[in-house]
């Protein structure tokens, strides 16, 4: 779930990263607040619980770890 942002709309990698994940791209309609508060805690609780909960040596070592996360 996103805003209506141009980088989500018209990124050929963003779509090709929701394929790739068998993900469906859920838009929050214009001017409702609340929808997009979801996206937002979604994103606390991500870097929260996952980004910056450990410790990690460099940044390639936490490219595979979201999707155990979300599991």
């Amino acid at each position: 779930m996103t805003d209506n942002a141009m980088v989500y709309r018209n990124s050929r990698r963003f779509s090709e990263m929701l394929t790739r994940f068998g993900a469906r791209h859920i838009r929050t309609p214009a001017y409702t607040p609340r929808w997009n508060g979801k996206v937002e805690r979604f994103i606390q609780t991500l870097q929260s619980e996952w980004a910056y909960s450990r410790t990690w040596p460099d940044s390639h070592n936490t490219r595979p770890q979201p999707a155990s996360f979300l599991r």
